[in-house]
């Protein structure tokens, strides 16, 4: 430095200069000395500006504690950390106190500064919580050390750093949560897990894994051992060890993935191991090894595969044609027998359009149709004309179904065919084969008709002259040639019955009553009527009955006496000397009766090969009993068929010249009186018929003859006609009150005779059938064409003059006197009178409840049928047929009954029509009658 020149002063003393020179010394380096403090401060005041700046920089909060007066200083990040203000959170020690989390003040506040002061402790790392302005705690990492000491040692300033790891903490604790989540997944997983570090030290393993492979310690036991020897160790668990070793080793030389490589182990077991390197960031640090036992899986893949092998040489081999199309009718698949089938080569039809190929152009829309509906996933079977490669027309059976991928989505359709040409040939040559049947079913049924027509219009002359002769004087042997002749055409009459209820039965036409009846009267009367036969030939006949058999039964009387006159009969017919015994016991069930009606005779018996044959059609023992002992070998067949129509049993026991015993056993109702028909009348008023006009239609000049023989004492005026045609012209001219028509005449038919009629000359003139078919389709013919009412010959005289009183009644133009005896004959109070037991009142009552609801359950019933509603019909006649039955109408108890059971079996069927209409003009007539006779002094409604 440049020294100053010191003026010129006067010359002091020595010691004055001396003190002038220390002086001028302590002003220069009192100049320094305050240069040097400026210096100083200005680079402490940058320095505080560069520390104020770093720490206003730092992401972290600072803090200054000084420990001997326990003042502390903030940056501003750390109250910036809690979003606080200086105001909000000052520097002091007390409120960072009370911002601590309640768990973590206890343990700060104790032991608190002391080991710092005491000098036991010059730094520390300790985390807390803190609670932020909203509302949050935030996790704070604290590290503070001692800076400063006083020269005794003891410390004086504390500095820190205080870190927000609140995010850290977070997603260590998400961390933490993952980790034990794929700890406890690892743990359960059913496949063995071993992952190793880059050291092929053990970092996670689980329990499955040491069960495969009988590790003896636990998975926590195994975490951070060395397990570079474990392959070598457990190589014997494998069939082949020494190739299992050198793969794990190229494996972990490679350090590529591997999945799904199949180990072999000795026991038979097979394992799947999958081999995972792990690298983080192009770093390898380790590998996972998962195992899995697919020892099941392996074995069920196998069976599925040979059971796919053994299917596909099924589908290969079957003669069942195989094929499946894409959604454009491209064959992609075909089998063998399709093929054969088809006569092409599988490479000629893959790819190709298979209606083209097959039908060429036949059938195609409704191949298209077929192809369509497999979209809406639709199975079915069907049948379609094909031509095969070499021009062959075949027939095959096609059951298609869907084809779907594995996504489930419809990708074509598959097919299975059969073919059925020969069969379709058979089918051809069954329809002929059944047409021809039929055409000789209706041959024979024709031929019935024609032989009942043929055989019964004499008999109907024989029988009914023979009845009309009897009522003139004979002397004795005229009386008796007459009986002969009655005997020898009632027995004539029998046979042809037999026959034809024996068609009837065939062709399912026969019907059953179910009526009450007399049991033990239907055995009397049988035996009785048999009396006669028996006293001839000299042998005993019985009739044993138990007492408690039910007084009504529900069933059909009438069919019942035609097998205990056939079982009674034969037992006479086969027995030359001895005894018949009619046995009948019961047994009682509920409402139900089982009958055991046995017959037992000492006649010729039947040896055992004979009883096989009994129930044959036309079956007799030998041709010397048909020579011996007549008959036409059906009884038997035809009383086993009516057995089992009844629901019944037939059993029997022979011995061969010792006798037999037939045991017919059936199971019927227990009814009650009600049930019980009235019984038929004889005829009663017939003034109604007297000069009453009745055109005959007959061909047969002897049935013309036994007609007006017999209507001739009733006083009518009888017009002939020999067929249809003649019938007609006579009606466009006369008036008649009722026609008699037969059905099978020359020129022109009765049924079409009728339809004319009909058609052009009236549709109410009763027409009353006249035909010698007792064949069921002949009577639906009659109805169908129009007629009213059906009777079959031979007719006696009470049938004929029934069915024209009945019709003739319902037209009647007689006077009030003669209509009143008329109606008194359609019903009958007498059950009703008993019911009342003398209660005149009770039976007033009745009428007029009857005479209210009947007409309208009449109406109900036509109006039932018109709207074709059978069910309706069928409740209503079910409930309607009490009421007929209490108040005696005769006429109608049949046919209601008919009603009910056509509205079942044959609602189509004319009768009914024809019922239901004569059911309503019955009811209206019987209850006109009623209300003028009982109840003209009732008030009207």
């Amino acid at each position: 430095m440049e020294s100053e020149r010191i003026p010129d002063r006067p010359v002091a003393s020595s010691s004055d200069a001396q003190l002038m020179l220390e002086n001028e010394r302590l002003r220069r380096e009192l100049q320094r000395l305050e240069a040097l403090v400026q210096q100083q401060h200005d680079t402490i005041v940058q320095n505080e500006q560069r520390w104020t700046f770093m720490l206003d920089g730092m992401a972290d909060g600072v803090w200054e504690l000084n420990l001997q007066t326990q003042t502390i200083t903030r940056s501003a990040r750390y109250r910036q950390m809690l979003g606080y203000s200086l105001d909000e959170f000052p520097d002091t020690v007390q409120i960072w106190m009370d911002l601590l989390h309640p768990q973590d003040r206890a343990a700060m506040a104790d032991p608190g500064l002391r080991p710092y002061e005491e000098g036991l402790r010059q730094s520390h790392e300790t985390t807390y919580r803190l609670l932020a302005k909203d509302g949050s705690y935030r996790h704070i990492v604290d590290r503070g050390q001692v800076v400063s000491y006083s020269a005794d040692g003891k410390p004086l300033m504390m500095v820190g750093i205080s870190t927000d790891v609140t995010e850290q903490k977070r997603l260590e604790e998400d961390l933490r949560r993952n980790l034990n989540r794929l700890a406890n997944l690892i743990a359960n997983f059913q496949d063995g897990i071993l992952l190793e570090d880059e050291n092929r030290s053990i970092v996670l393993v689980n329990q499955h894994f040491c069960d495969m492979f009988s590790v003896p310690l636990a998975p926590d036991q195994l975490i951070g051992l060395d397990c570079s020897g474990m392959a070598e160790q457990s190589k014997h668990y494998f069939a082949e060890p020494e190739p299992f070793v050198e793969r794990v080793n190229q494996l972990l030389r490679d350090q590529k993935l591997v999945i799904g490589e199949e180990l072999l182990l000795a026991d038979g077991r097979v394992l799947e191991r999958d081999y995972v390197p792990v690298f983080l960031d192009n770093v390898y640090t380790g590998h996972l090894w998962k195992y899995s036992d697919i020892t099941k899986r392996k074995r069920a893949d196998d069976a599925a595969l040979r059971q796919k092998e053994k299917y596909q040489r099924i589908i290969e081999n079957i003669n069942l044609g195989l094929i499946e199309v894409d959604l454009d009718d491209r064959i992609v698949y075909t089998n063998q027998s399709f093929c054969a089938m088809s006569g092409y080569r599988a490479d000629e039809l893959i790819g190709e359009i298979a209606t083209d190929v097959l039908l060429r152009g036949q059938n195609v829309s409704f191949m298209k149709e077929k192809s369509e509906s497999r979209l809406s996933g639709k199975m079915d079977a069907y049948e379609v004309a094909v031509t095969s490669k070499g021009g062959e027309a075949m027939w095959w059976l096609i059951s298609g179904a869907p084809l779907y991928s594995e996504t489930g989505q419809v990708i074509g359709s598959t097919g299975i065919h059969l073919d059925i040409t020969k069969q379709k040939q058979l089918e051809s040559e069954l329809r002929i084969a059944k047409q021809e049947a039929e055409n000789s079913a209706r041959a024979k049924e024709l031929f019935l008709a024609n032989m009942s027509h043929e055989i019964r219009t004499p008999m109907n002359a024989i029988l009914s002259l023979g009845q009309q002769l009897t009522k003139t004087p004979l002397n004795e042997q005229q009386q008796f040639f007459l009986r002969m002749i009655n005997t020898a055409g009632s027995n004539l009459l029998v046979i042809i019955n037999d026959i034809l209820d024996f068609s009837k039965i065939e062709a399912g036409q026969l019907s059953l009553e179910k009526i009450g009846f007399d049991m033990a009267e239907l055995l009397r009367s049988a035996v009785h009527v048999m009396t006669h036969n028996a006293d001839k030939k000299g042998l005993g006949l019985s009739l044993q009955l138990d007492g408690g058999i039910a007084p009504v039964l529900l069933g059909d009387p009438y069919r019942l006496n035609q097998i205990l006159l056939n079982l009674i009969g034969n037992a006479i017919k086969f027995t030359d000397r001895g005894r018949v015994d009619v046995h009948c016991t019961y047994q009682q069930h509920h409402q139900m009766q089982t009958i055991s009606i046995t017959v037992a005779d000492t006649g010729i018996g039947m040896d055992p090969q004979f009883q096989r044959n009994l129930f044959t059609k036309f079956t007799q023992e030998d041709g010397s009993i048909g020579r011996r002992y007549g008959g036409t070998g059906l009884g038997m067949s035809i009383t086993k068929q009516l057995v089992d129509l009844m629901g019944g049993t037939i059993r029997v026991r022979s011995v061969k010249n010792e006798g037999t015993t037939v045991t017919v056993q059936l199971t019927l109702p227990i009814g009650t009186e009600t049930d019980k028909p009235a019984q038929s009348q004889e005829i009663g008023q017939t003034g109604a018929l007297s000069s009453r006009r009745i055109l005959l239609v007959e061909d047969n000049e002897m049935n013309r003859l036994v007609v007006t023989t017999i209507l001739d004492p009733y006083n009518m005026v009888i017009i002939e006609a020999t067929n249809g045609l003649e019938a007609i012209e006579l009606l466009r001219t006369e008036s008649v009150d009722l026609v008699l028509m037969d059905v099978q005449m020359p020129v022109l038919d009765g049924l079409e005779a009728t339809r004319i009629i009909r058609r052009d000359i009236s549709t109410s003139l009763p027409i009353i059938a006249l035909t010698a078919s007792a064949i069921r389709k002949e009577k639906e013919a009659c109805y169908q064409a129009g007629m009213n009412d059906f009777l079959a010959k031979p007719f006696d005289e009470k049938n004929l003059i029934g069915k024209l009183a009945n019709w003739l009644k319902a037209d009647s133009n007689l006077p009030q006197n003669q209509q009143e005896t008329m109606n008194e004959d359609k019903y009958d109070l007498s059950s009703l009178q008993a019911i009342s037991r003398g209660n005149d009142e009770f039976v007033r009552k009745m009428i007029s409840l009857f005479c209210t609801e009947t007409p309208a359950a009449a109406a109900q019933i036509k109006a039932a049928y018109e709207s074709g509603d059978f069910e309706t019909i069928k409740y209503l006649a079910h409930r309607t047929k009490p009421s007929i039955d209490n108040l005696g109408i005769e006429s109608q108890r049949a046919p209601i009954r008919q009603i009910e059971q056509l509205a079942v079996t044959d609602p189509a069927s004319p009768e009914l029509k024809t019922l239901i209409d004569n059911f309503e003009r019955a009811v209206i007539n019987v209850t006109t009658h009623m209300r003028q006779t009982y109840l003209t002094d009732q008030e009207p409604g």
